[in-house]
């Protein structure tokens, strides 16, 4: 790897399907949608209205709540905001160009026409969110380096060899905390422009996740034995990979490296470190806002989801609820 690329190898195999009927009609409707929801990045927002200042509402975050932040010059707290969002935009960015790789391999991989037709919809989708992510984070700061743990995610579902557990990383765990982040983020967020691109991009990732659980049921019924306790085993830990983890007092996985972003308003992590020192409750504020937020991103989509598929099931239930993500979606 470097800074310009990174080179992922699979020996992921390729499927003619000579059977040109409709097996799946839930599947095709769902073409059928694809194909009438497309939309015009360049011409279908007006990209000529400027960046609302603040961009998103971050107050209620326990470090926009500290000393460190209340030291800051006003201009200095308006760009960590905007920098802050640009980051958090920046690893967005990333997962579309992942979703549209991933869907490329789909293609290619999917037993069944009607999959291959759908994955070839949702490849021109990730193109758009991938350009529509880029004219938005160039005009309100800049693209920020991809976070190792969502590079760890994607190589992982790019690499596999079969295509069950691309679904299940890309479609359901992937597309599943796409959705819950930017339903949050566009609830938060200031700036008109930013708000009316989340929900163009939503539409179209409703849709993903839809697809992906319709080829799912069918393909997690046929898996026996190791292969469906491997699968089960993948989509975990998946999961685990993007939950933020505090162990021995440091956080470890989840989305880490955006505190890069405070290191540029002239906050190091050292002046962190103090303060967490001086003042320890707003260490334990932080842990709960980060349980809480994690279990958000997991509640609506990805544990229903995957219970619905049998990847939750008395075999790996007690995981998730270590993890920390089942607390709220006991009744889901």
């Amino acid at each position: 790897m470097d800074n310009e690329r990174t080179e992922v190898h699979t020996d992921l195999e390729s499927i003619f399907h000579w059977d040109y009927s409709v097996k799946f009609p839930q599947m095709d409707r769902l073409y059928e949608n694809a194909k009438r929801d497309q939309w015009n990045v360049s011409t279908a927002i007006n990209w000529d209205r400027p960046i609302d200042r603040e961009v998103l509402d971050m107050s209620m975050m326990p470090m926009f709540q500290t000393e460190l932040y209340r030291s800051l010059s006003d201009e200095n707290k308006v760009q960590l905001m905007r920098k802050f969002a640009a980051w958090r935009l920046s690893q967005f960015l990333h997962g579309e160009q992942g979703a549209l790789m991933v869907c490329g391999q789909l293609v290619d991989a999917v037993p069944d026409l009607d999959a291959k037709m759908n994955a070839a919809a949702q490849v021109f989708d990730e193109a758009r969110h991938v350009e529509a992510f880029r004219k938005y984070i160039t005009k309100l700061d800049r693209i920020y380096p991809i976070d190792p743990t969502l590079e760890r995610l994607l190589r992982a579902v790019m690499e596999h060899d079969r295509w069950e557990p691309k679904y299940v990383g890309m479609q359901v765990v992937a597309e599943g905390l796409a959705i819950a982040a930017f339903r949050f983020m566009q609830r938060e967020s200031k700036d008109e422009l930013l708000r009316e691109m989340l929900e163009y991009i939503m539409k179209d990732e409703s849709r993903h996740v839809g697809f992906g659980m319709l080829a799912l049921r069918d393909a997690v019924t046929k898996l026996k034995g190791k292969d469906k306790k491997d699968l089960e085993d993948f989509a975990f830990t998946a999961c685990d990979m993007m939950v933020t983890k505090i162990v021995d007092g440091q956080p470890k996985d989840g989305f880490l490296s955006g505190a890069q972003v405070f290191d540029e308003v002239g906050i190091s992590a050292s002046d962190i470190e103090e303060e967490l020192k001086r003042n320890p409750a707003w260490k334990e504020a932080e842990e709960a806002t980060e349980r809480q937020f994690n279990s958000f991103l997991f509640v609506d989509t990805i544990i229903p989801c995957l219970r619905q598929i049998d990847l939750i099931n008395d075999r790996t239930a007690s995981w998730y609820r270590q993890l920390g993500v089942m607390e709220f979606a006991s009744a889901a």
